[in-house]
């Protein structure tokens, strides 16, 4: 189709994909940038979404195959042209809708004039040849094998396969390349999730009730929660239900003093202030100005202002505003991490993190707990919770701080609704995709001995 432009969704996909590689952006924060900055329809909208998102979620498996077409690695070609490649080879592969005829031209439509011919030769190759080339599962290698037909990076699979066995590292590498329902939280302060489920089905918006939460609504279909009715009222907010459920186990009451660390951008923060019903003092402390700032801005939607955020390096002693002699009555450390329990969401993960990142995170949770566990009262209660399953990120962070004495690990159960105890095991959250059908959380509840031994 010579001289036919390309359609605005799939030359904005191009750039967000060439964005998340290059500058190892998030793709959930361009893509909203994007969208609200372009005047694409609905449906522009879900394929420009579509297209990244897939592109990304799967780009170890289009590499294979594009890689049996090419004359050379895919990474031996630059940025763009890769990009495009890749582009292409998701609708060849995962878009029944599109033609193979139209995802190529599409595709070569996208590029500069000199890189035509090579991508017009290698996608229709690709699309004359795909049921003939070799498949991930003709791998001899295990790891191999399962990271190109779940399209991770082999130290990641061998880290689910130690840690959860090969059966079920196999069911959490597919379930991380699932769309995920969005989850929403119910601004209880404003109503129940009874009127909002009745709200959502008088204006044809599918739902339910969530299964661990009893603030949790789940979505049916590709909703936008911004177009929903309620949202400007600030009815809800987005939340996954496990995160809903670390704050459960914080168990927050009206008139304490709570400190929520590493908060950016608030969203357990809100959670938190809503179960105390904005009495008491809460602080939503984050090093990162700008994203802690979103805290303040969500909270005006949802009426739930009256919180103090803190910016700061959390490793160095805290800038508090009041004096708090015996220290805070309740304390989350929700940790920078990994991220590897929100791959559904954040898909780029899977490319950016490397195995080094692991103890280096590791060191810096341990700073972080250290230093603010120190401003938890006697008695008082400590919830540690990262969005990743490695023992070097949880169990042994939390040794390193029990084996001082001050702290023990306690039963979360009975701060949780029967609902929520399938999660517990051995005192301990963990939540996971392929079985919860959540992000990946793990969280420990510690109480500090009022008497250290």
């Amino acid at each position: 189709m010579p001289g036919k432009k390309p359609s605005g969704a799939r030359s904005l996909a191009l750039e967000l994909i060439k964005r998340v590689e290059k500058d190892q952006a998030f793709l959930d924060r361009l893509i909203d940038s994007f969208q609200n900055k372009s005047n694409l329809k609905e449906v522009d909208r879900r394929l420009l979404s579509e297209l990244a998102y897939g592109t990304i979620r799967h780009r170890r498996f289009l590499d294979f195959y594009l890689e049996q077409v090419l004359d050379r690695g895919i990474n031996q070609t630059d940025l763009t042209t890769r990009s495009i490649l890749r582009l292409g080879a998701y609708q060849l592969f995962f878009l029944d809708r599109v033609p193979a005829r139209a995802a190529v031209n599409e595709s070569v439509e996208l590029s500069a004039k000199h890189a035509r011919p090579i991508i017009n030769a290698v996608l229709r190759k690709l699309s004359e040849r795909r049921d003939s080339l070799k498949s991930p599962d003709d791998l001899s290698d295990k790891t191999a094998r399962l990271g190109v037909k779940y399209s991770h990076p082999d130290w990641m699979v061998d880290l689910f396969i130690r840690r959860f066995g090969e059966g079920e590292a196999e069911l959490l590498l597919a379930a991380n390349n699932q769309r995920p329902e969005t989850t929403l939280r119910v601004n209880t302060l404003r109503n129940s999730r009874e009127e909002l489920l009745e709200l959502f089905e008088k204006h044809g918006v599918e739902s339910a009730a969530g299964q661990y939460s009893p603030l949790a609504i789940r979505l049916k279909g590709r909703q936008y929660p911004g177009l929903l009715p309620g949202y400007k009222e600030g009815l809800f907010a987005v939340q996954d239900e496990a995160s809903q459920v670390v704050v459960l186990m914080l168990s927050p009451k009206a008139g304490e003093n709570v400190l929520d660390a590493c908060a950016a951008p608030g969203t357990k923060s809100l959670e938190i202030f809503q179960f105390m019903d904005k009495k008491g003092l809460l602080v939503s402390a984050d090093i990162n100005g700008a994203r802690l700032s979103l805290a303040r801005k969500e909270a005006g939607r949802l009426g739930l202002e009256g919180f103090e955020t803190l910016v700061q390096d959390l490793t160095e002693p805290l800038k508090l505003k009041e004096k708090l002699p015996d220290g805070f009555d309740r304390i989350l450390v929700d940790a920078p991490c990994t991220g590897l329990g929100t791959i559904r969401h954040h898909p780029e993960i899977k490319w950016h993190r490397t195995p080094e990142d692991v103890p280096k995170l590791a060191e810096l949770q341990k700073k972080l707990l250290k230093n603010l566990s120190r401003r938890l009262a006697p008695a008082g209660v400590l919830v540690y919770s990262t969005c990743t399953a490695t023992s070097e990120e949880n169990e042994q962070v939390i040794s390193a701080l029990t084996s001082e004495g001050e702290f023990q690990i306690d039963d979360p159960a009975p701060h949780l609704p029967q609902s929520a105890l399938p999660m517990i095991r051995n005192k301990v959250l963990q939540t996971l995709p392929d079985k919860h059908g959540t992000d990946g959380f793990t969280a420990f509840r510690l109480v500090k001995r009022t008497n250290k031994i």
